[in-house]
């Protein structure tokens, strides 16, 4: 997490704060000012990155519905199991990436696929520039795949807050959410990064009141040609365009994928010079830290994510809540904070 070291009036009275106009648009169909603090040096404290699925909110049953769906359309029959492997690939850094996996598996018959790592290895490593750029015929397949299932998946959101808006609020991982409205009271300009489709993001962003907090939020149209590396820069553009100058060694990033949101910080090179960015690993139990701590060892590109980044994991489950139902997220931050 950011360390602060001030108190939260001594910051106000030091520091100037800029008005900019959220991109998303809230239930109601307005956007809303987002406040952001500019520290003496000129730029804000940190300029922070979220991940959305698995990070901010647990939107499986969204996901679970909408691809039996869009296969039975496609191959007209159903599959056993699909939601799991589709699950499977969910960090691979873009859908592009995701549907070129799945039609693999059930388009042409890679069931060896279904392991997400054999089938970066197997493809994503070989023909990793043909799934993610326009031109090519695989990403063509992989966009039209992306495309239906977008449609499908709003669909679902839109019926579920139709019927049961309650499920949206449940669907929230509230430590997560709880810091991320700790760094919009310290005035830290944040935007989402996520694998999905722009007309999904939209709506399930309004339905999680995510415009109360993000200035925007990147999606899978804004990552054609590589992963979400390529969406820092564009975001940063943006929001210099609205005139707040960032320091790029004040650059956070948190996701619940090492490779797939932390990496992105790793891969970003500002002008061709490397950035050392903080990430923020967003893990649900203890299991998933010796998990991922096991899989670092053994993996050089891993190694290299951690070496050159400053990454704690946050470990959801170990957050204390109140008896209000609010994470305590200044209490015991060793108990839930762990360098990795």
């Amino acid at each position: 997490m950011i360390k602060i070291t001030q108190k939260m009036e001594d910051i106000k009275n030091k520091n100037s704060t800029v008005l900019i106009k959220s991109e998303l648009a809230g239930i109601d169909g307005k956007y809303k000012e987002i406040s952001i603090t500019i520290t003496p040096d000129g730029t804000p404290m940190a300029v922070a990155f979220f991940d959305i699925d698995k990070t901010l909110a647990e939107l499986k049953n969204i996901h679970g519905k909408a691809i039996k769906i869009l296969f039975k359309e496609v191959f007209e029959k159903d599959f056993d199991d699909i939601e799991d492997v589709y699950f499977k690939g969910f960090r691979l850094g873009n859908s592009f990436r995701e549907f070129d996996r799945m039609n693999g598996i059930y388009g042409l018959g890679y069931n060896e696929w279904i392991d997400p790592e054999v089938y970066t290895k197997e493809r994503l490593d070989i023909k990793r520039k043909e799934i993610d750029s326009e031109g090519n015929e695989d990403h063509k397949i992989a966009k039209m795949y992306l495309d239906r299932y977008v449609e499908i998946a709003s669909g679902i959101a839109d019926k579920i807050f139709i019927n049961n808006p309650q499920e949206f609020q449940s669907s929230k991982i509230i430590p997560v959410i709880a810091l991320a409205k700790l760094y919009q009271t310290l005035g830290v300009p944040m935007f989402g990064m996520t694998a999905n489709g722009k007309q999904f993001v939209h709506t399930i962003a309004k339905y999680l009141n995510l415009n109360d907090l993000f200035i925007d939020i990147a999606t899978d149209e804004d990552m054609v040609g590589g992963g979400k590396e390529i969406i820092i820069p564009k975001l940063i553009k943006q929001l210099e365009a609205k005139g707040i100058s960032v320091s790029k060694e004040k650059l956070v990033i948190v996701g619940d994928s090492l490779s797939g949101d932390i990496g992105s910080g790793y891969r970003y090179k500002d002008d061709g010079v490397e950035v050392f960015i903080k990430g923020i690993l967003v893990l649900k139990d203890m299991g998933e830290l010796a998990k991922i701590r096991s899989q670092i060892k053994n993996n050089s590109e891993l190694k290299k994510i951690i070496k050159n980044t400053d990454t704690e994991a946050f470990v959801v489950g170990n957050v204390k809540i109140d008896n209000k139902g609010v994470p305590l997220l200044f209490s015991d931050k060793n108990n839930f904070l762990f360098k990795i």
